[in-house]
């Protein structure tokens, strides 16, 4: 066992503490009341790590976010953090699901997804300003409250810190296998609606325009857009139309989820979508992206670097991808080096079962700590 690992472990406990007062702070994203009070707690872990300056970013709708930098005046392009303190438990959670820990894990709403990420990030960077080992670079933190709605109020920050970097760090957890995510599928949500006519179904039927059948048409055009094999999935997830039992639907709606795992899937899926027509004579239909994550495209040798850091250090890791999107995406989308997955190993992120295996606690804040020192030493 490294002498790095050793550290780590030896401060667990500490971190178990600190992910016990985080989780006793519930955060759901929409409740920044609740959120605000956890991101007090992280202004002041941050303040006290030494850092060069901590930004509290006002926010109206969500929590607000916190900016922290070190070494910001040395030489280099900087690291990135990307960390979400946000999760999908409302309050009350706790209730239901108290903290506990049994063999080996620990219990908790969020714990999983992501606040150990936090604790493990921050663990890492305390003990290297401690021990004076941080890298002579700039390094930055984003600490965001909104990843679980997609990041509609981050995602500008994100790209903007993210352009000028050499590498982004991303503490989500790993996959159920304990695997850093090295490719994640990009997703993009959509809105279709179809505009029919009204009319009596029992005096007039034929006056109307069915939006319902204009949009059982089309839902059978749109399932034939799957490509599973190829990792492109397209999903009619909710819909609704009409107004009463005896009237022809003259409005249907319907939200549509995409996964790709290419840009170039992204890209024709967006153009098939944007240009679906009526099939019906008169009948309108519009299908609109409301929001969308690119994929993060595999890199092969970003994880054959961070593998060989993480062995010199009695840490092996392997990769893994998944369905679902995170901050990481977009970084990734802009051609910057970007490791995701680097958080707490366990399952039932989002579920009741939610737990974190605890001795990955140590082992990942030993492998983020050795990949701020090492990997810029051959650059």
């Amino acid at each position: 066992m490294s002498d790095l690992l050793k550290m780590f472990r030896s401060r667990q406990q500490e971190m178990l503490e600190f992910l016990t007062a985080m989780v006793h702070r519930e955060s759901p994203t929409r409740d920044k009341a609740k959120v605000d009070c956890l991101v007090d707690l992280m202004e002041a872990r941050l303040n006290s790590l030494g850092a060069d300056s901590v930004e509290r970013l006002p926010q109206v709708e969500v929590g607000d976010f916190l900016h922290a930098s070190w070494n910001a005046a040395a030489p280099g392009k900087p690291y990135l953090f990307l960390v979400h303190i946000d999760t999908v438990h409302p309050v009350g959670s706790l209730e239901t699901m108290p903290v506990k820990i049994e063999d080996g894990r620990y219990y908790g709403p969020g714990s999983l997804d992501m606040k150990a990420g936090a604790v493990i990030v921050l663990e890492a960077i305390r003990t290297l300003v401690e021990r004076e080992q941080l890298p002579n670079r700039p390094i930055q933190l984003l600490m965001t409250t909104d990843e679980e709605i997609g990041s509609p109020f981050s995602e500008a920050r994100i790209k903007q810190l993210g352009a000028g970097c050499e590498l982004v760090l991303v503490t989500e957890p790993a996959t159920k296998e304990g695997a850093i995510k090295t490719w994640r599928k990009g997703g993009g949500k959509y809105e279709l609606l179809i505009e029919g006519r009204a009319s009596h179904a029992g005096i007039a039927p034929q006056e109307g325009i069915n939006a319902i059948i204009e949009f059982a048409r089309q839902a059978l055009e749109i399932n034939r857009l799957n490509d599973l094999k190829f990792g492109t999935s397209v999903s009619i997830t909710q819909v609704e139309g009409g107004t009463a039992g005896n009237v022809i639907p003259a409005q249907a709606r319907a939200h549509i989820d995409t996964r790709v795992l290419t840009m170039e899937a992204m890209e024709n899926l967006h153009e098939a979508l944007s240009s679906l027509y009526p099939k019906m004579p008169g009948a309108k239909v519009s299908c609109v992206r409301q929001h969308h994550r690119p994929p993060m495209e595999r890199r092969p040798d970003l994880f054959e670097k961070a593998s060989a850091i993480g062995e010199r250090h009695g840490v092996s890791i392997y990769e893994g991808g998944t369905g679902g999107g995170s901050d990481g995406n977009f970084t990734a989308a802009m051609g910057i080096p970007t490791l995701d997955g680097l958080g707490a190993h366990g399952d039932g992120a989002h579920a009741l079962h939610e737990h974190v295996i605890i001795d990955s606690l140590p082992r990942q804040a030993a492998l983020i700590a050795a990949i701020l020192m090492e990997w810029g030493v051959d650059s």
